[in-house]
């Protein structure tokens, strides 16, 4: 059975004669590749916008914000535990539908504030 410094030798040997091969071999694949490139009419212009839309394409949606109980307590409503601020409020009986994001932005909590100051009129007694 062979030592693994002997099996390690015989690896940098083997990779050494990939490299040596790579670099006959690279000539005349560059060779193919242009012919080819010449044949379709591809310039590197052309590869090169492959690229750019490979990219384009892997953007991310930004997550949809369902509650809102303040800038750094929300919470999307899908995927996910809920988080420890919407436990609590589900834990005490609490009602997490006054913390749902409307059209406008707001949440019923925020609209129902925005309405008190104007009104002047408690919501609650």
């Amino acid at each position: 059975m062979k030592t693994i410094t002997e099996l390690q030798a015989e690896i940098a040997a083997i990779q050494k004669q990939i490299e040596a091969r790579k670099s006959v071999e690279r000539k005349s694949v560059i060779k193919e590749i242009k012919a080819k490139m010449a044949q379709y009419d591809i310039t590197p212009d052309d590869l090169q916008l492959i690229q750019t839309v490979k990219k384009e394409k892997t953007k991310k949606a930004k997550p949809v914000i369902k509650y809102r109980k303040s800038a750094n307590e929300t919470w999307g409503g899908g995927k996910g535990p809920k988080p420890k601020w919407i436990k609590e409020i589900l834990a005490t009986g609490g009602d997490i539908s006054i913390y749902l994001v409307k059209k406008s932005g707001k949440t019923a909590h925020e609209e129902a504030a925005v309405q008190e100051a104007q009104n002047n009129i408690p919501l609650f007694d």
